[in-house]
């Protein structure tokens, strides 16, 4: 949970805390190996050949344990988890080949990750659920969430199904064990609603991600009392209310009569005609009218829990715009489908967190150093300031994993010694020039700067290199949000045809003047990151970056794109992640399509 305390995080804590901090770490560590250890990964991979000669004589030595494990497991990555992970998918799974595979017993579900970097999804075992809770709330609130699964039958000879095994988002599964909410019983669950939700549980297996989208906002807004929003995804918050925008008549006639089109089949009797609400919003109006609107919807809105960092945070303007100065936009977690790392240190943070022991104990390596596992320090050890990447050791049988993330340490929580970081990126994810390395967040925060009042609020982004002529560059695809005061756009409800374009009208008043300022600014924000890239400008070693926007709704259909490819399809097209550098080259092919202007 967050931290009630006020201080900030502490850049030279106690040795009392560090003490603390040590204490706690090795005695969650010593749990994890002591544990699965024993496992098929951990007695059949190579990587761990030399370890598990050394322990299998020590029995309960908790400090021989710890010391051989620093010195002897290397650095690992999903390629070396890869050929156990795929006994799993065999067409007759058998019992024996993935019992104890990783942890004792067999995973409770297969978490399947959102694909960020265009490859094909990573999948990881789950054997339990995690201790951290989010604040448990009576509250009324908007619950975005998915819980499509796919199951895999595990036998035992030819014949005999002894098991099923889903496949799902980390988060629809976690989510699942939380509430005992068992597969099986989904279909007697459908026609309920937990009572302090908007939705109906039935929304959560809508697989049309227009339809999960309209019907999240349908009846978000036929619900005065909400006083929560909690969506995964910073970026997922404005595509439901960039929704209700686009749909604002036709929702409020809706919520007005008490029917909706027949969805997905949710059933009508969720949803009570309520000639006084519907009254009440159009009083209001839709979104794009209103700073603050959110608070005159619903009056009671205290705070919007949405992950706001990273690439969601180019939303962030858009969304504390329409939430107003009353509503607190908060990033409850830090984590990913391998493990969760932290948690929000303060109230409204939207990066900062402190480091939790639910899944697994963290090591850092610092990322000017050697990437080998000998440089790598422990939590009492790192030193605030520096960049490090997280390297994950978990309950669920991850060895020294990579995570691929950089964060910042910040310090250390003054009540416990906890790190406490901020996110600053992915280690590989950057673009890489001739002359210089540019991380994503440099990227956004360039971008952003250099947007905002020259052509408008970038929505959502990516960027990959522009080699259509050279000397190549920086070429950035942008979505510009609908500006204040915009008309809106009428469609049906059911309609599944790509969103309209608002900024249509706004696109062709972009004037030269603007267009230029818009490049000159961009190449003075990427100048004060990297001293090289003006002068290599100038001397014609590098391209001046290229600005192209996209069609409004561009980044929500790339989600429901790459959501229905492979198995991305399990984890649902809201929980798709949109690369702030884009790798995959179809991907990129499909991007450049929706070009509607080059700056």
């Amino acid at each position: 949970m967050a931290s009630s305390l006020s201080s900030p995080p502490l850049k030279s804590p106690t040795p009392e805390l560090l003490t603390q901090l040590k204490a706690r770490s090795e005695k969650i560590l010593f749990e994890i190996i002591s544990t699965n250890w024993k496992s098929k990964f951990c007695q059949t991979a190579e990587e761990l050949n030399v370890f598990r000669h050394v322990v299998k004589t020590l029995h309960d030595d908790e400090q021989e344990f710890l010391r051989n494990f620093r010195k002897l497991v290397p650095l690992t990555v999903y390629d070396t988890y890869e050929p156990f992970v795929a006994r799993f998918f065999d067409e007759h799974c058998q019992e024996s080949d993935v019992i104890d595979l990783f942890a004792p017993g067999f995973p409770a579900f297969l978490a399947v990750s959102s694909g960020t970097s265009g490859k094909a999804p990573k999948y990881f075992a789950k054997y339990r659920g995690l201790t951290y809770r989010a604040p448990d709330t009576q509250s009324q609130t908007v619950c975005a969430y998915r819980l499509m699964y796919r199951v895999l039958n595990i036998f035992r000879g030819d014949r005999d199904i002894v098991r099923n095994i889903n496949v799902s988002s980390v988060s629809g599964g976690w989510l699942r064990m939380e509430k005992g909410w068992d597969v099986k019983q989904d279909e007697d669950r459908m026609s309920s609603k937990v009572p302090t939700e908007t939705a109906p549980y039935a929304l959560a297996m809508v697989l049309h991600s227009p339809s999960y989208l309209l019907l999240h906002a349908l009846f978000a807004l036929a619900d005065r009392s909400v006083e929560t929003l909690r969506v995964m995804f910073c970026t997922t918050l404005l595509d439901i209310i960039m929704y209700m925008d686009r749909d604002w008549f036709i929702l409020v006639d809706a919520i007005d009569k008490g029917t909706i089109p027949e969805l997905e089949n949710i059933e009508h009797r969720h949803l009570h005609a309520d000639p006084v609400r519907a009254a009440e919003l159009r009083a209001i109006g839709p979104p794009s009218n209103t700073a603050g609107w959110a608070k005159y919807v619903w009056p009671n809105l205290k705070v919007a829990l949405s992950i706001a960092s990273g690439s969601f945070s180019s939303a962030v303007p858009k969304v504390k715009h329409l939430l107003g100065p009353d509503v607190i936009l908060e990033t409850p977690v830090f984590g990913s489908s391998e493990c969760l790392i932290g948690v929000t240190y303060h109230s409204g943070d939207l990066n900062r967190f402190r480091v939790v022991l639910d899944e697994g104990v963290v090591e850092y390596l610092d990322v000017a150093s050697e990437e080998v596992a000998d440089k790598l320090c422990a939590a009492w050890e790192a030193e605030p300031g520096r960049h490090y990447e997280p390297v994950l050791t978990t309950c669920n049988g991850l060895w020294r994993y990579r995570s691929g993330d950089i964060v910042e340490l910040l310090g250390f929580a003054p009540d416990d010694g906890s790190p406490v970081v901020r996110f600053v990126g992915r280690r590989n994810v950057e673009m890489r020039l001739d002359t210089a390395l540019v991380t994503e967040a440099e990227l956004v925060e360039s971008i952003c700067s250099a947007t905002q009042d020259t052509i408008g609020q970038v929505m959502e982004l990516t960027c990959f290199k522009d080699i259509r002529k050279f000397p190549h560059t920086i070429g950035f695809f942008v979505e510009l949000a609908q500006e204040p005061g915009e008309p809106v756009i009428l469609t049906s409800l059911c309609q599944t045809s790509p969103i309209p374009n608002p900024t249509a009208g706004m696109l062709s008043t972009i004037g030269t003047t603007s267009r230029h300022l818009a490049r000159q600014r961009l190449i003075d924000a990427l100048s004060r990151t990297h001293q090289r890239i003006k002068s290599e400008i100038d001397c014609g070693a590098l391209g001046m970056p290229t600005i192209r926007v996209v069609k409004f709704g561009t980044f929500t259909e790339y989600r429901k794109w790459r959501g229905g490819l492979d198995e991305a399809a399990t984890i649902g097209s809201c929980q798709v992640k949109v690369p702030v550098v884009m790798s995959d080259t179809i991907a990129q092919e499909w991007i450049m399509q929706r070009v509607e202007l080059e700056i």
